[in-house]
């Protein structure tokens, strides 16, 4: 098969790389407390099972696929993980000195390419033409993009319940992105996805004035980030993916042991 394409970063004619949406070092850490393998489940009629797939496609040259990983992934990644870098409260996760830019464009990269990508964990995933040819700009280095233009939130998921999940169970979750779309006085559509344990709200249409100092908001002019704590049975899609495959593994639908 051929490798050569259009990159979908640079859009040049170039041998495409193998790449991923949520970096492969996000699935590498599942895999590897699970003997090389995750449990996937689906929002359909699919049998629970194991799985090594991460999601990758020829989508990038290599020249893009180093930039987005030395330039956003490998910085935030390792600024989440820092837990020498972050300080406990009752209401919130304290990170100082952190490059909210460079975070805030992490996870738009992470949109970006799942909006543009073939896989079928990212089909709920799209982009708007203005935002595509804007976010390719930022994401190169060529244009500066403000905080509020595409705001991003970013939150740490817990559960309160007494032996409910634990962290770590938690961090041991990947959910692909999804779209909410609000009806009212005012439409918004927001893509969320959770991994590493955090929650991850990419506001598309943008947000309230009164929202723009909201903790978790991604903001460079802020020195300290400000992460709060959301409830894991407070994502109502989480819940109904989770009661769904309930359902399927007490009806036997399932290729894992128990």
């Amino acid at each position: 098969m051929s490798t050569l394409g259009i990159c979908k970063l640079c859009e040049l004619d170039k041998e495409l790389q193998l790449s991923h949406a949520i970096g492969n070092a996000v699935f590498k850490r599942i895999f590897k407390t699970n003997s090389g393998k995750g449990i996937t489940i689906r929002d359909n009629n699919s049998p629970i099972d194991y799985s090594s797939d991460s999601w990758a496609e020829l989508q990038l040259c290599s020249v893009c696929e180093r930039h987005l990983n030395d330039e956003y992934e490998r910085y935030s990644l390792k600024a989440l993980r820092d837990h020498r870098n972050c300080v406990k409260t009752p209401t919130c996760l304290n990170f100082r000195g952190v490059d909210q830019y460079k975070l805030m464009l992490y996870f738009l990269s992470i949109y970006y390419r799942s909006a543009l990508s073939s896989q079928r964990p990212y089909q709920n995933t799209h982009i708007i033409k203005q935002h595509q040819k804007r976010l390719k700009e930022v994401l190169l280095g060529n244009q500066y993009l403000e905080y509020n233009e595409i705001p991003v939130k970013i939150s740490r998921v817990i559960d309160r319940k007494a032996g409910g999940f634990s962290q770590e169970n938690i961090k041991q979750i990947l959910c692909a992105p999804f779209t909410r779309v609000s009806e009212g006085e005012r439409k918004t559509i927001t893509t969320c996805f959770l991994f590493e344990g955090f929650f991850i709200e990419i506001f598309i249409t943008g947000f309230r004035f009164k929202n723009r100092n909201k903790h978790g908001i991604l903001n460079k002019g802020k020195d300290n980030l400000y992460v709060p704590y959301k409830d894991l049975f407070s994502i109502p899609e989480i819940v109904d993916l989770m009661v769904l495959n309930l359902g399927k593994y007490q009806d036997g639908n399932r290729f894992i042991k128990d």
